[in-house]
Order: C-alpha cells, then structure tokens, then sequence
C-alpha cells in the first residue's frame, strides 16, 4: 500500500521543490539591486551635502573678512569721534617740549623727500633717530609725523619695519587704538620676517582689549603664543591670557 502512494507522492512534492527553489535566489536579486539602490542615493545625498557645506564654508569665510573689515572702519570712525571729542571739550594740549624737532617736522611733513640729499647733511638717518626721540621723549605727535614722513620717502629702508613698529606705538601712546592697529597689522603683513612682528602683534592684542574689543584681542594672543612661543611677546600673551579667565 504505502509502495503505491509514493510516485504520487514525489510527484506533488518535486513542482513544490523546484518552485522553491527558484523563488530564493530570485528575492535575493531583488534585495542586493534594492540595496545597490539605497547606497547609490545615499552617496548622491552625501555628495549633494558636502557641496552645500563648502558653499556654506565660502560664505562663512566670505562674512568673516567682510566683517573684519566692517569692524576695522568702524573702529576708525570711532577714534575719530573721541578726538573730536577731547578737542571740542579740552582744546588741544600743547607740547612745550617740542622745540626743534616741531621745526623739523614741518618741513619733512608737508613736501615729499626725493631722497636723501633733501634733508640736512643727506643723511635720511637723521630722521628716523629724530623720530625716535620724539618717541621717547613723550612727544608722540611730533613722533607720528616724523615716522609717517620716513617712511613715506624711505620705505625700502632698512628701518623701514622698526618705524612701521614705532609709528604704530606712537598712536597707542595717544590712544588712538584704531590707527594702532592699522599699523601694527602692516608690520606683519609688509614685513612678515621681521623680529618686531610678535611685538606687534602683542600690541594689536592690547589694542583690541584697550577699546572692549575682547574676542579679537584673545584671538591675536593666541595666535601670537601659536606662532611665535619662544618670545618674550609670546610670554606677556600668556599673561595676558590668564586674565580673562
């Protein structure tokens, strides 16, 4: 009996087999070109985002310059309104120490030295130690337009980046912070080499935190303990630094 049941038996059973068989490898096809699909989007959207990212980090980078320039402007005009200021209400103070060196900034200030040979004796040494001893003698005035003239007509001294340096420290000593900077910045972007560039930007530092500009001037003291840390500049940033915490 059981003998007579089995071809009918394996006759039902093999189109279910093969059926089966079949079916598996099929839905497996379809799961792999499923997920080939998936990945391909996937990458698509992860391309489609970094693009949009360096559009953003163009735009971010492109605010920030636009800022720092806005910022610098307004940092002009604003020492320029406190001079006015101090002026209208105090008069403007005058220097009795000024003496020959007032003279001779009047005459420096006003044409421009072909070379040399314009100033007393031909030499334009003379200026800049002028200069500097203007400097040092608290008159800062007079110091400003005995560097700006120097450098005006010699700038591809030597000295060129000291009186770039001192001029910047000249209008710091007259707390005209916003002309400091602008000065202090040429420094480092005129004369990168030079050994006055740490100490200018320690003073762009102190600058920054003399009008409140706080954020700037804690990025200017690290960048200069970052770039320059063996100095002494490096050192006063350091200084500098842990008083803000």
């Amino acid at each position: 009996m059981k003998q007579q049941f089995r071809p009918i038996f394996a006759f039902v059973l093999l189109p279910v087999l093969l059926f089966c068989g079949c079916k598996v490898p099929l839905d497996d096809r379809q799961a792999v070109v499923e997920v080939k699909n998936q990945v391909a989007s996937l990458e698509k959207t992860l391309a489609e985002s970094v693009m949009v990212q360096q559009a953003l980090q163009k735009q971010v980078e492109d605010l920030q310059r636009r800022f720092d320039e806005a910022r610098d402007q307004l940092l002009k005009q604003d020492q320029r309104i406190r001079v006015l200021v101090e002026e209208a209400t105090e008069g403007r103070e005058q220097r009795s120490s000024r003496g020959k060196l007032v003279e001779r900034a009047e005459k420096v200030v006003e044409p421009r030295l072909e070379n040399s040979a314009a100033l007393p004796g031909g030499a334009h040494e003379q200026l800049y130690d002028d200069s500097l001893t203007a400097y040092r003698n608290g008159d800062y005035e007079t110091s400003v337009k005995l560097f700006a003239a120097y450098l005006r007509d010699f700038p591809e001294s030597s000295r060129a980046a000291n009186a770039r340096y001192w001029l910047g420290e000249s209008y710091y000593s007259l707390a005209q912070y916003a002309q400091a900077i602008s000065e202090f910045k040429r420094v480092q972007s005129d004369f990168p080499k030079s050994p006055k560039v740490p100490d200018a930007l320690l003073k762009i530092a102190m600058s920054f935190q003399a009008i409140g500009g706080f954020d700037a001037a804690r990025a200017t003291y690290a960048a200069l303990i970052q770039k320059y840390p063996a100095s002494s500049s490096a050192a006063k940033a350091k200084k500098a630094l842990a008083n803000f915490e």
